[in-house]
């Protein structure tokens, strides 16, 4: 992100941005992948800026901090604009910031965010801009993201000029679908079997039974056994079951609900069966999974970015 910013100068060859860091207190950031940075400013301190940037990696989720809430929300109510890249938007949620806005995050916590925030709405694209609020699902999408930034505010042949500069080939729009799991499906030119992955992914909570799937796909349940069988050498309640698994990983990792709260959540009778059919597909029970998570989800100080167009 701030890459982009800095080889914009760089190619127009004049100060087009400003940019600093901060953080909630004085102690150092520490990132995901051990690089420490010492930050500009801290909330108390922070000077006036056109664009405040929430960034988090793994632990978003778990970040509580009332100082930082409120300097959020006050920034918004002086019209400053508010982004969040990757797992960010937990923390503009958590402000209240995110109220009949749209937005996104990163692919991996979507299903937990919607299950913690049903009346969000949450797109599942590369970046979303709605008013004074703007989301990324992260990664690379941060790129597209500024580079877009920079077309509005210095010209599309600046924004090539910086892509050119960074081997960046292809600009994405925003409303690029991220790629998620479920996406091969999406692939499979069999419209029944196509309509039948989609149901199971679209129903969760309440598992529909296979046959009442293979009537709504417009085929037999005979013929779906078949289909599965021949597209990913299973069947359909194992697959359904998968779907629902991963779906509990996800809101294992992600949220601070009760096991019986995810088993309840992904359509498990008991939490006893969830722990069992988990343990079984992922080699580890829910609770111990989150034992081990805890290594990489300790809720340090949030970086926040700031840049400030010149």
């Amino acid at each position: 992100m701030i890459d982009i910013l800095r080889d914009a100068d760089y190619v127009t060859d004049r100060v087009n941005h400003q940019w600093f860091t901060i953080s909630v207190d004085s102690r150092e950031v520490v990132a995901m992948n051990g690089l420490r940075s010492i930050c500009d400013y801290t909330v108390e301190t922070a000077p006036q800026c056109d664009v405040v940037v929430v960034c988090a990696a793994l632990g978003g989720h778990l970040f509580e901090d009332d100082r930082l809430f409120r300097w959020l929300r006050s920034r918004y109510a002086q019209h400053t604009t508010v982004g969040a890249i990757a797992t960010g938007t937990w923390v503009l949620a958590k402000a209240g910031l995110l109220s009949n806005h749209r937005c996104t995050l990163h692919w991996e916590d979507i299903p937990a965010f919607e299950e913690q925030y049903p009346r969000l709405t949450v797109e599942r694209s590369l970046f979303v801009r709605d008013r004074q609020i703007f989301t990324c699902s992260g990664g690379t999408a941060a790129i597209d993201l500024f580079l877009q930034l920079v077309s509005e505010t210095l010209g599309p042949e600046v924004s090539s000029d910086v892509a050119r500069q960074i081997l960046y080939q292809t600009i994405r729009q925003g409303s690029e679908v991220v790629p998620i799991k479920e996406s091969p499906f999406r692939r499979i030119g069999n419209q029944a079997l196509r309509k039948a992955a989609q149901l199971m992914h679209d129903n969760v909570d309440f598992p529909l039974s296979i046959e009442t799937i293979a009537a709504r796909s417009g085929t037999s349940q005979k013929q779906l056994e078949r289909l599965f069988d021949q597209h990913f050498r299973t069947t359909p309640q194992l697959h359904y079951r998968a779907v629902r698994l991963d779906q509990a990983r996800a809101l294992v990792r992600l949220t601070e609900f009760a096991i019986w709260e995810i088993a309840i959540a992904t359509g498990f009778s008991t939490p006893q069966y969830l722990s069992k059919c988990y343990r079984a597909r992922f080699g580890i029970s829910p609770s111990q999974e989150r034992r081990n998570l805890a290594r990489y989800q300790d809720p340090l100080p949030s970086v926040v970015l700031h840049d400030g167009t010149s």
